[in-house]
């Protein structure tokens, strides 16, 4: 174990993609073993003293960022097994938490594999990912996270550990998990809030029969420490492709991603070979695609919208699989003058450049005017997203802060982006987000769907579950952390702990 108590040495421990300020830590101690951690966590247990886990500090809600008390930083902890083939269908691979998303796929691919969550930031630590429940641009062929955690080895607070493997613990009708640690068996009750049926990372998961290892991915480094994860891994797919629809009208593009979602859910239910199947369906307001012209002037001027699709190939059907796309935009009325074509997996990393580099500019914005930046993360039901675009703009046009909007059209999840550039419009910024929360939980949809709740997002993770769901959490997590030092301030207020 390493411990760095200078402060000038641990800045860096300090910041992240939030623009949150003021982080501050009495120490930052770099775990060099997994044994270290469980010594750290017993010795922290008895004195009391807060820990908030640091990975590659690459989150938007502040959750790895610490205010007093110390550090658990997880860099060193990067190790990557050997890929380990079950079938021709599946692979696995052990992985530590400190591993970057980049190496991991890296790896995997070298062997033909694919580990398929895909989030914007390759360089996060895979710890973190599991910890948020982290999805990207293809997830709305390929799910999240949670969907790819074979196994989990977890250190609780007390230094005790346990290895949690899919399948072998559920919840009973009461919520009730009894499982196994090195320090004898623990008993948890999960807490009773209702959640939505939607993609979600907001709150503990507590689904009807949940699977123990479900719980602790998406608790944001609240209940314990993952020290290492078993990942499952897919055949890579051959070839891609994949394009950028530019719309004039906006009620255009929705209707062009629900012909798409529809058939890629007819090709799968079908198993069809020869069809339109969407890897990815990203959707970009015009604030969002005037804000990288410059960067691409082949987006056009008077656009008011943008659609990236992704599609994977996995046999020799490339030329009938791009003809199907082709017939279907031009039987959807677009010019396909107006569609920026990836033919291959070069021009297609083009696209997730593409992509990318949205966030990357509202980052470079947050830091330059030094407020923190206000992104939505929500996700409603199929058929509700126009009318919570609609709500955001409404609520957009009655402050004239800059904000855009871009993010996962295919599931129903977007990120609305709305850049203070001083402390007066943070807190109008603030409101129009809890309004728009509001709006998301009345439609039956989900404040946060990805990046979890973090220290900024608790007002808004209430309208879902109400205080009384903020005082079931803090009982759950004291279950398992009983002095609460894990991660205070994250998903719930530390308030309600002490």
């Amino acid at each position: 174990m390493i411990i760095k108590k200078v402060q000038d040495t641990i800045q860096n421990y300090f910041e992240d993609n939030s623009g949150v300020t003021g982080s501050n830590a009495d120490f930052v101690a770099i775990a060099e073993t997994e044994n270290d951690v469980s010594a750290f966590l017993s010795e922290m247990s008895k004195s009391k003293t807060p820990v908030t886990i640091a990975g590659a500090l690459t989150g938007n809600t502040a959750s790895g960022l610490a205010f007093g008390g110390s550090v658990l930083s997880l860099e060193k902890l990067n190790k990557i097994s050997e890929v380990k083939k079950i079938d021709n269908n599946e692979a696995v691979i052990t992985v530590q938490s400190g591993a970057r998303i980049c190496d991991i796929k890296s790896k995997a691919q070298s062997e033909s594999w694919m580990y398929p969550p895909d989030p914007t930031e390759k360089n996060a630590y895979i710890g973190g990912n599991i910890s948020t429940n982290a999805s990207g641009g293809r997830g709305f062929k390929f799910g999240v996270t949670r969907d790819y955690i074979k196994a989990l080895k977890i250190v609780f607070s007390d230094g005790s550990y346990s290895f949690i493997e899919r399948g072998k613990w559920f919840a009973d009708k009461n919520g009730e998990i009894i499982f196994d640690t090195s320090n004898g068996k623990k008993h948890i009750v999960l807490p009773k809030y209702h959640l939505p049926v939607i993609k979600n990372a907001a709150g503990y998961y507590n689904y009807l029969n949940a699977d123990l290892i479900d719980v602790f991915i998406g608790s944001e480094g609240t209940l314990c420490v993952i020290v290492e994860a078993v990942l499952k891994l897919i055949p890579h797919f051959k070839d891609a492709f994949g394009g950028i629809i530019f719309f004039e009208n906006r009620d255009s593009s929705y209707e062009f991603v629900n012909k798409i979602k529809n058939l890629s859910k007819k090709t799968k239910e079908e198993k069809w070979e020869n069809s339109v199947s969407a890897m990815s369906l990203e959707y970009f307001d015009r604030n969002a695609l005037l804000m990288i012209k410059n960067d691409y002037p082949i987006i056009p001027a008077n656009v008011e919208a943008g659609i990236m699709f992704e599609q994977d190939i996995y046999e020799n059907n490339f030329d009938i699989l791009m003809d199907k796309w082709i017939e279907i935009i031009s039987s959807s009325g677009i010019d396909l003058g107006k569609v920026w074509f990836a033919s291959n997996l070069a021009e297609q990393e083009e696209f997730r450049a593409f992509r990318h580099r949205i966030p990357e500019r509202v980052n470079e914005l947050v830091k330059k005017n030094k407020i923190p930046k206000v992104g939505t993360d929500f996700a409603v039901p199929e058929g509700k997203l126009p009318e919570i675009i609609d709500f955001c703009d409404k609520e957009f046009k009655k402050t004239g802060i800059f904000n855009l909007t871009f993010g996962h059209v295919g599931e129903n999840h977007l990120h609305a982006n709305i850049v203070a550039s001083n402390k007066e419009e943070y807190e109008q910024c603030r409101q129009m987000y809890a309004d728009i929360a509001q709006k998301a939980v009345e439609l039956g949809g989900t404040v946060s769907a990805e990046h979890g709740i973090g220290k900024l997002k608790h007002v808004f993770l209430e309208k879902m579950i109400g205080e009384k769901g903020f005082k079931e959490m803090a009982k759950f997590k004291k279950s398992l952390d009983k002095f609460g030092i894990l991660g205070q301030d994250n998903i719930f207020p530390k308030i309600y702990l002490f």
